[in-house]
């Protein structure tokens, strides 16, 4: 899906600089476990929503496999599902309030970073 991943979790730069490096290219940590570690500080990225114009999909980092393609919609307005796919893959159980407060804020970062809406 995007040629040149490390072979281990990114940095918060790293997803930066792959969006940067490729207009049509959107990464975005998938939960909020996905960037901050259990003591409370910025950690390595292991969970991403990669959107492209036309492509949603969710990856996850495991030590064993490396990088997997977890789910995949061909329009970016199915986030939520390829959202919810990754959680589920994770094992994650999240309040609902939590998964609509993470929908909102990736919602918000693809406008942002896009200039166009997923909903």
């Amino acid at each position: 899906m995007i040629r040149g991943l490390p072979d281990r979790p990114l940095s918060a730069g790293e997803t930066l600089r792959l969006s940067h490096e490729r207009e049509d290219l959107l990464v975005i940590p998938a939960t909020p476990n996905s960037i901050v570690g259990d003591d409370g500080a910025f950690g390595d990225i292991g969970n991403v929503l990669v959107f492209t114009a036309n492509i949603v999909a969710s990856l996850a980092y495991t030590d064993g496999d490396g990088w997997t393609v977890v789910a995949k919609a061909t329009d970016p307005s199915a986030f939520e599902d390829v959202l919810d796919s990754l959680i589920e893959f994770r094992g994650d159980s999240l309040a609902d309030e939590d998964r609509d407060e993470i929908v909102e804020t990736i919602a918000e970062a693809y406008e942002t970073f896009t200039n166009r809406t997923l909903r």
